[in-house]
């Protein structure tokens, strides 16, 4: 048994297995690598707070080092060292013209920003333990990066299709204008689209490479387009046009006649056609009018025989003459066949108008057969003092005069205003009497006195027998006509017309013979009328006057004649209203006209000036 004194007594533990030398060594290799690592990541975490804020060593762009380099010193150094890839143009050519668009325009050089970003991103992903590898491993072995290339694409873009679309042009038709007296021709404009999208998509990639050169070209493709009508369309078009457009000769019996060529310019118009062509239209719409125009010149009118007269005899026959006038229907399908041959490529010029022959009322034969059994069978005189009322005379005689040897065929009208014709100082009329507003104006209108004529005829051939048609009484009664039986006639400056007609409803011609003459101051007006003698009897009924109204003489002072003068510038005429029946009865007693004529005379007011 062993002992021990009081200090600690040690107790020896049980011996255990001795472990092996390379269990011991290993063991201690990695308690001494476990420290050396915690004492070299210390080192390495306090190098990676070193560059906190700047580029880890190794970092370098395109060959330019930027370690250790904060931001702006790196934005610095890349700008300096890329800012040539700012310095350039690009140049884009279409259709002989250009554009260029420097770099600068389009903000195209070095991403500096983007460049830095990235260089400071090295090494700064991932835990603290992964950022100190990675920083080790940049400084050991360096990372090069790629430089890189903005530019601003859109604004690129927005300048090239401008450029584009500043020569893109719309084909426009050529076209025929009528200038002037002549056709001209508006030459075609060919359009043009310009592509602008292949060119730019390849600009776009060459600027995005570091090596693109500073200047840079590209050619936009050029499309044309050929407009509808082409400018030789329209030239072809235009000698179609002259060639339609040339005179029309219209030729009658040696009388020729045209349309112009400025009136068929205005009826040609221009217009693609349905095969696809540029042709001419012709609107004939205005052809009848222009006919109707001609047909004034080439109508003539057909001429009933007549008779040579000395004193109350017939001696012989005027011939008679057949007339003709345009057939317009017939003669504007001429016209237009013409054009239409024209516009086929036919060059005619003229047509022979078709006519019809107008038969005169009276012929020849007509006219000597009755000629040898015509005797007057009726006639009227009427008495008119010569004065200034009456262009002294002139404005009676010469209407009677127009109508002598005038001959109504058998059923053919008799109208004055036709006989006579327009009314005119050239013919020798002057001007006379006319009552306006319920006076006598005695230089009131152009042949002023001319219904003694209407008068005496009216009652020439009532008293002949005839059918009276046109027939109206003065405003006021004169008495040198019968009460009743007067017909006045005038042409208003308002176009209103008031005429004096009847008609031959006999077997035979009649024939007018009308005389004028003067005795002294006194002037006179006569109408005979000759036909085959029809045996008709006319009587004349004249009823009472109703509403008479007897008429008053005044005196009127003027300062426009001398003192104590007087001139008498109205007669007082009573006024009154009166019918007047006419019978016309034939050999056997049948009544063939009755014929009841009212007139209204106005009561007027006698006046004379007296001087003062």
């Amino acid at each position: 048994m062993t002992t021990t004194s009081p200090d600690t007594v040690l107790i020896p533990a049980p011996d255990a297995p001795r472990a092996s030398g390379r269990v011991r060594f290993g063991v201690a290799f990695l308690i001494g690598l476990l420290v050396s690592m915690t004492l070299g990541i210390g080192a390495l975490y306090a190098y990676d707070r070193q560059y906190a804020g700047r580029i880890l060593p190794g970092v370098s762009i395109g060959g330019l080092d930027l370690s250790g380099q904060d931001p702006v010193t790196a934005a610095a150094a890349l700008r300096q060292v890329y800012g040539e890839l700012g310095e350039g143009s690009l140049t884009f050519r279409a259709d002989g013209r250009q554009t260029t668009i420097t770099f600068e325009e389009i903000g195209r050089g070095p991403d500096v920003e983007a460049m830095v970003a990235e260089a400071l991103g090295v090494g700064r992903d991932g835990n603290p333990a992964e950022r100190v590898i990675a920083d080790a491993q940049t400084a050991l072995r360096g990372v090069s990066l790629t430089p890189k290339v903005t530019y601003d694409a859109d604004a690129l873009a927005e300048r090239v299709l401008a450029f584009s679309e500043s020569l893109a042009r719309e084909p426009a038709d050529a076209w025929v204008s009528l200038v002037a007296r002549s056709f001209t021709v508006v030459p075609a404009i060919e359009g043009r689209i310009v592509d602008a999208a292949t060119p730019l998509e390849s600009a776009l990639a060459d600027l995005g490479e570091l090596s693109a050169p500073t200047t840079l070209t590209y050619d936009l493709p050029v499309q044309k387009i050929e407009p509808t009508v082409t400018t030789e369309e329209a030239a072809t078009a235009k000698t179609d046009a002259e060639r339609i457009a040339a005179p029309i000769l219209l030729t009658v019996k040696g009388q020729e006649e045209r349309i112009n060529a400025s009136r068929l310019r205005t009826w040609l118009s221009f217009a693609p056609t349905a095969d696809g062509g540029y042709g001419v239209n012709v609107d004939t719409a205005a052809l009848e009018g222009v006919l109707k125009g001609i047909a004034k010149k080439i109508d003539r009118s057909a001429v009933s025989a007549s008779y040579h007269t000395s004193g109350a005899r017939i001696t012989g026959v005027i011939p008679s003459r057949t007339g003709y006038k345009l057939d317009l229907a017939a003669t504007r399908k001429q016209v237009e066949d013409l054009l239409q041959a024209r516009a086929a490529g036919a060059a005619t010029t003229s047509i022979a108008p078709t006519l019809k022959t107008l038969q005169p009322a009276l012929t020849t034969a007509e006219a000597k057969a009755a000629r040898s059994k015509m005797r007057r069978i009726s006639e009227w005189t009427t008495y008119f003092p010569i004065s200034e009322k009456n262009g002294f005379g002139a404005n009676i005689w010469i209407p009677a005069r127009l109508i002598n040897g005038y001959v109504v065929a058998p059923g053919a009208t008799f109208d004055f205003w036709k006989a006579v014709g327009p009314v005119t100082r050239a013919k020798g009329y002057r001007s006379g009497g006319a009552i306006i507003n319920g006076r006598t104006e005695p230089q009131g209108a152009l042949a002023g006195g001319i219904c003694s004529c209407s008068t005496t005829l009216f009652n020439a051939a009532a008293r002949a027998g005839y059918e009276m048609l046109a027939r109206r009484n003065h405003y006021y009664y004169i008495d040198r006509y019968p009460v009743g039986l007067d017909a006045t006639v005038f042409i208003s400056a308002s176009g209103s017309k008031q005429t004096m007609s009847f008609t031959n409803d006999t077997d035979y011609p009649l024939l007018i013979r009308g005389l004028g003459w003067k005795t002294g101051g006194s002037g006179y007006v006569k109408f005979e009328i000759y036909s085959v003698p029809n045996g008709r009897k006319v009587s004349f009924a004249t009823g009472p006057k109703r509403n008479f109204r007897s008429a008053t003489d005044t005196i009127q002072y003027t300062s426009s004649l001398p003192r104590g003068s007087a001139k008498r510038i109205e007669y007082p005429v009573a006024g009154f209203q009166v019918s007047v029946t006419r019978t016309v009865k034939d050999r056997s007693g049948k009544v063939l006209h009755r014929d009841t004529w009212f007139s209204n005379y106005a009561r007027i007011t006698g006046v004379t000036l007296v001087g003062r």
